[in-house]
């Protein structure tokens, strides 16, 4: 039985065949069910229409998610993640070129960066990932927070303080573990002719306090620094980074689990007196220690 479809629906279909993606598929399909005619012949085109539209808008829907995913999914390197926020213009993509060498574009125009920034800052032997999180701050971006063990909050000191904490608090308050350091640090300085005493001073411009913050972000972190070595060789770079009272047996499973299964013992090296001594896998370790790992 004809169908007597009017000429909206055939340029509607044509759409579909030349479309060249899923969602001008699922418009073009949208508009041949408007435009087909409803009778007792159009029953099993209507049923297939609509059942390749329903598949198409279950793959859209599965390919956006997936897409959320990979976009905004940073995997955790160095000693530790430190992401940075702050309202647009801050300053966060001039700090972020500071501390690493990321290379984040910059611009005098509001919400330059559209996607998380990465970079590693070296400093005193440690790799630290550093991420810049938009000013968007939508929640795909500001869930990037919960990998964070630390914070920076970048205000700038020309704008309203009070109304940029608030609103970074917010932030904080829902993605972030109060139990975990937050930086506060005001930016811009060279601009203004006072400042507060209650947060670090710092100019991206000028370079100003900047190697005061890469001392604070470390020191915040409350990390050792742990180095390993093959038997005959110098210390290996970078150094790890770990929590105080951490034992050798925390480094075999940073190294390799395969360690633990093969370990005879464990040589210190350090500055004391007991430097290059025995120790198993409850040694605690300490600041600048050198371990040199034996096995089977």
């Amino acid at each position: 039985m004809p169908i007597n479809a009017t000429a909206e629906y055939y340029a509607a279909e044509k759409r579909y065949l030349n479309a060249k993606s899923k969602e001008e598929r699922i418009v073009a399909l949208e508009e041949m069910i408007k435009e087909l005619p409803k009778h007792k012949g159009t029953e099993h085109l209507l049923s297939r229409l609509k059942g390749r539209l329903k598949k198409l808008k279950e793959e859209a829907k599965r390919a956006s998610k997936a897409g959320a995913r990979a976009k905004f999914s940073i995997k955790k390197e160095g000693a530790a993640t430190v992401c940075i926020i702050g309202i647009t213009n801050s300053g966060k993509s001039s700090l972020l070129n500071l501390l690493t060498a990321a290379n984040a574009e910059v611009a005098d125009y509001p919400f330059t960066t559209k996607l998380p920034e990465v970079g590693m800052m070296y400093f005193k032997d440690l790799q630290i990932q550093i991420i810049e999180i938009p000013s968007t701050l939508n929640p795909e971006v500001a869930s990037l927070l919960r990998i964070a063990d630390e914070i920076v909050v970048l205000l700038d000191s020309t704008q309203d303080f009070e109304s940029q904490i608030e609103e970074m608090n917010k932030v904080l308050e829902k993605y972030y573990d109060a139990k975990k350091p937050c930086i506060f640090v005001t930016n811009k300085i060279d601009e203004i002719k006072s400042e507060s005493a209650e947060f670090l001073p710092i100019s991206t411009h000028t370079g100003q306090g900047i190697e005061e913050l890469k001392e604070k972000i470390l020191s915040s972190l409350n990390l050792i620094r742990v180095y390993t070595k093959k038997p005959g060789k110098q210390k290996d770079l970078p150094a790890l980074g770990l929590q105080k009272n951490s034992t050798v047996n925390d480094v075999l499973g940073l190294i390799h689990k395969d360690f633990r299964k093969n370990f005879k013992f464990a040589r210190i090296f350090n500055s004391n007196k007991h430097s290059g001594q025995k120790v198993g896998l409850d040694y605690k370790l300490e600041d600048g220690d050198v371990i040199e790992i034996h096995t089977s």
